[in-house]
């Protein structure tokens, strides 16, 4: 009988390490939880504490006892580059805000208001991703995330010897996306500056002796800050909308 407990706890204990090896590195990856001010040591017991939550659940889609140790290496690196993966493409969309937010602060000359007193990244960047990690949080973006991890155990990802091209084909359409809409996220930016770039074009070639940078620097400051005020709520709506199409691209063309 005692025999019987110790193999059920042995194999309990296996069904949470497996699930642990795939959720590890995705968690350490995803927004949110993945940020530097976040202790691993509250990445790791997240992880540990959702392994568990979910390993009966996902039981039927794991191996029912460890790997020989000829195998093991190869499920290890296999579990944690998927989990890698999964983690990137969670990552992916706050990757889409940042790209958004460089494009913006480009036009805007706005690139490095706060030089080297933050993470080197755009002003506009910084806000648009921090209203975006309140988001992930406030909505159901955090659940999706999370579900996404899990429905991985749900498809048939390839093997180790075939997982190299699948990997590299769904990154390449991954990168692809996130600059293509990240410029469409900017396009409102980016059509206005270009009418006022042409305006100033012209007034300075009809007036070279009139200073149009007095006029135009803070003319473009304090317009761009009023124009993100205005319409950040819409740009971050249709964010949350290619958030969920990036989550979703993992599990494309595998059903």
């Amino acid at each position: 009988m005692i025999e019987g407990v110790y193999s059920e706890i042995a194999a309990q204990f296996w069904l949470v390490a497996a699930v642990f090896l795939r959720l590890l590195p995705a968690i350490s990856l995803a927004p949110g939880y993945g940020e530097s001010f976040v202790s691993a040591r509250v990445r790791l017991v997240v992880t540990l504490l959702l392994s568990v939550a979910v390993a009966p659940i996902l039981e039927p889609y794991l191996p029912s006892e460890a790997p020989n140790p000829a195998d093991i290496l190869a499920f290890v690196l296999k579990e944690t580059v998927i989990g890698f993966f999964l983690g990137l493409v969670a990552r992916s969309i706050i990757f889409l805000l940042e790209m958004a937010g460089a494009v913006i602060s480009q036009y805007v000359s706005l690139a490095q208001m706060l030089g080297n007193a933050t993470e080197p990244m755009p002003v506009i960047s910084h806000i648009i991703t921090t209203a975006g990690l309140a988001i992930i949080f406030a909505t159901s973006l955090s659940d999706q995330i999370i579900y996404g991890f899990v429905a991985s155990y749900f498809v048939d990802i390839p093997g180790l010897a075939d997982l190299t091209g699948y990997l590299g084909a769904k990154v390449s359409a991954l990168g692809n996306y996130i600059f293509n809409e990240g410029v469409v996220l900017a396009a409102g930016f980016a059509s206005l500056m270009f009418v006022y770039y042409l305006c100033i074009g012209f007034i300075n070639k009809a007036m070279p002796q009139f200073m149009v940078s007095f006029i135009g620097i803070p003319f473009v400051a304090l317009f761009s800050i009023y124009f993100l005020h205005e319409h950040a709520e819409l740009m971050l709506t249709v964010w949350q909308e290619k958030a969920l199409t990036i989550l979703k691209m993992p599990f494309e063309s595998l059903q």
